[in-house]
């Protein structure tokens, strides 16, 4: 009987621990949105399609996902990636709501990806806690509100609301266009260096690849250690996966290109945020879908020697 009545209680407990509310399993604050969840889910879809930085990258596919291997029993959520002020993705889950009341979807912040870690709450003091929650806020409630038009409503947990008011945050999104009121006046602005840089990503990532638009990057790419240019490397990796066999002749022509050193400089970095004694195992991950993309493309045997090479030419600095 008693065994019986363990047998019955296990997957309740397991099934509470699996959504994270107020003191729960590394979950933020529950956010409720007053929206069916299958357009709820449409809205995320906007967001992503909204602007091309939403993209996530190819090189961190893998990693975003993480939470759909159904770790920690989590069988539904949302990895959405934010390149401003700082590269990271966030994990969110859908929380089940009563089964009468399906004009709402409940989410909750579950996890955020940085340095080549998914961090959860738990592991962060209470300030790191605070500043993710008001950027979760600020970066996707807020836009999510304004493409369903709707206003959230959240768990009054008083560290993790944010500083300014709702309406501020709305009116600061990328959504809102500003347009000039006298159009008699010829607005001319001298692009700096970022500037011209993340144009030229954006031409290459979202257009053809082009020799002339490669050798604009080149011509950037001396001056990239600005620290204004941080992001630089990052782009130049996400355009390499963009267009993987244009670049490899590419660079297969142009054995000193500057681009070249910057592509194996990010992929070292992407390695240097894992722990020495994880590297390897990455890094045989990484080349495995690098090399299952090459195939699917049909590369020659000169393509894949340069994969090859470049692969081995990474440094993980495994001592420590």
């Amino acid at each position: 009987m008693f065994r019986s009545f363990l047998l019955l209680l296990i997957p309740v407990l397991l099934f509470s621990c699996n959504y994270p509310g107020e003191g729960s399993l590394g979950g933020w604050a529950s956010i409720t949105f007053p929206i069916e969840k299958d357009k709820f889910k449409l809205a995320v879809e906007s967001f992503r399609n909204a602007n091309p930085e939403n993209e996530i990258p190819e090189r961190w596919q893998y990693d975003s996902e993480h939470w759909t291997r159904d770790v920690a029993g989590i069988k539904e959520g949302e990895v959405l990636y934010d390149k401003k002020d700082q590269e990271q993705m966030f994990f969110f889950s859908y929380i089940p709501t009563d089964n009468q009341n399906k004009t709402t979807t409940t989410i909750a912040l579950r996890s955020v990806f940085r340095n080549g870690t998914w961090h959860r709450k738990k592991v962060l003091d209470t300030a790191e806690q605070k500043r993710i929650s008001k950027q979760f806020y600020e970066k996707v409630v807020a836009k999510l509100e304004l493409i369903t038009n709707t206003k959230s409503r959240s768990e009054k947990e008083k560290y993790e609301q944010p500083d300014n008011d709702h309406e501020d945050v709305g009116n600061n999104s990328d959504f809102v266009l500003t347009v000039a009121t006298d159009k008699n006046i010829e607005e001319k602005k001298e692009l700096n260096i970022k500037e011209k840089s993340d144009s030229i990503g954006a031409i290459l990532k979202h257009g053809k690849f082009d020799v002339s638009t490669v050798n604009a990057l080149e011509r950037i790419c001396p001056n990239s250690e600005d620290i204004a240019m941080q992001s630089f490397t990052t782009t130049v990796e996400d355009l390499f996966y963009t267009h993987m066999a244009s670049f490899t002749n590419y660079y297969i022509a142009n054995p000193n290109s500057c681009l070249k050193a910057k592509l194996k400089q990010s992929m070292e970095e992407y390695m240097a945020a894992y722990e020495a004694k994880d590297r390897m195992t990455k890094h045989i991950e990484k080349e495995k879908r690098i090399l299952k993309k090459a195939e699917r493309e049909h590369f020659s045997p000169k393509q894949l020697t340069f994969l090859h090479t470049l692969l081995n030419s990474i440094n993980l600095n495994l001592k420590k």
